[in-house]
């Protein structure tokens, strides 16, 4: 199979691989993943950026994810977002100064019965609240 043939599912499984070492995606392991599969660095920079499960940079800390499916935005998502953006001093798709949180939306965490959802950690909270979430960024360290 020729380089330009591989799909982008091999794209994502080679960075996913890249990944697992150290947490998460250098320049230099793009570039390395891009001259593998015959693609620009931007391409895969692209594709990097695109998956929540991929790290760009090195990984914060800790990582809070709003769900930003119809159904948590209907539930409340947006009280979600200003309380901890407040909390935290930074809006969606920014890390802190201090480099331990990172926030940004993710896709549909698939739980819509129990919207909104936000995941901190890995965790998912469901039913969330401004003060619930603000209560568990306290209680990790902020």
């Amino acid at each position: 199979m020729s380089n330009k043939a591989k799909s982008n599912a091999d794209i994502l499984d080679a960075l996913k691989e890249a990944q697992a070492g150290k947490g998460y995606l250098s320049e230099e392991d793009i570039c390395k993943v891009a001259k593998e599969y015959g693609r620009y660095p931007s391409e895969v920079y692209e594709t990097a950026t695109f998956y929540t499960m991929l790290h760009v940079g090195k990984k914060p800390e800790h990582v809070i994810e709003v769900c930003g499916s119809t159904c948590c935005d209907a539930g409340g998502a947006a009280a979600v977002i200003s309380a901890v953006g407040k909390e935290l001093g930074i809006g969606l798709g920014e890390t802190t100064k201090d480099g331990k949180w990172l926030f940004r939306r993710c896709e549909c965490l698939g739980r819509c019965d129990t919207a909104p959802n936000v995941m901190i950690d890995g965790e998912l909270i469901t039913n969330a609240s401004g003060e619930d979430v603000v209560q568990r960024i306290r209680k990790a360290g902020r």
